[in-house]
């Protein structure tokens, strides 16, 4: 090899061609999780990779409150008002570019990223189960019959469905110790619109189409 061969491959910031990364995130949209996503991207150029990827999201209401039901003491807390699950389907297409490089097996290295793409939603019915364990929206008990809520897939049977289109931007941390593998946390911001309004609680001031939310995520993968 020659000398000058040593160094284009010493100033290379990306001694490898493919990424595989796998996420969980919080948002301000969703609970303590809000769902977890699959990227993959492949260099361009020696800063910039081209990314693909798919996320899943649990999506609430901003007023949505939990309570729990007087009726029994072991009973379970559950979603006052609410009567709808939205889950987000996003598929990701962009760019993932190198902002400052990390020394040889330490240092932190920090990503900007810019995906967006077409959005799923899936939306199904919230139900709660009563005392005699029917199984009933909130507007149709009372909250002293409630024990709690009968869980996501209880309401697959009325499955509905609305397109969208999301794009989210963020600054990607890395701290992996080793060039192959990938440890670190992503923050950023993310906009999302439906093409119709989504009753996740009717009796709320307002219902929306749009969500915008703030996120982290823990992230993990590799590299070759």
């Amino acid at each position: 090899m020659s000398f000058s061969q040593a160094v284009a491959q010493e100033e290379d910031p990306f001694e490898y061609g493919q990424e595989y990364l796998f996420g969980v995130s919080k948002s301000t949209s969703s609970g303590l999780i809000s769902g977890g996503f699959f990227r993959y991207s492949a260099k361009k150029t020696d800063r910039l990779f081209q990314t693909f990827g798919i996320e899943f999201a649990h999506i609430r209401h901003p007023q949505e409150r939990r309570v729990r039901s007087t009726l029994y003491f072991n009973s379970s807390s559950f979603y006052e008002g609410k009567e709808k699950y939205l889950i987000s389907t996003r598929l990701m297409y962009g760019y993932d570019a190198l902002l400052f490089r990390k020394a040889e097996q330490k240092g932190v290295q920090i990503n900007g990223v810019l995906t967006g793409g077409p959005s799923l939603g899936f939306i199904s019915t919230y139900y709660l189960r009563d005392e005699t364990g029917n199984l009933l929206t909130y507007s149709e008990t009372q909250n002293g019959n409630i024990i709690g809520p009968a869980g996501y897939f209880a309401g697959l049977s009325d499955l509905e469905m609305a397109l969208g289109l999301h794009v989210r931007a963020s600054l990607l941390f890395e701290f992996g110790s080793f060039k192959s593998n990938i440890t670190g946390f992503e923050v950023g911001f993310l906009a999302e619109i439906f093409n119709k309004k989504i009753e996740i609680v009717p009796q709320a001031t307002k219902n929306y189409q749009f969500y915008p939310a703030a996120f982290v995520s823990i992230l993990f993968g590799t590299r070759k």
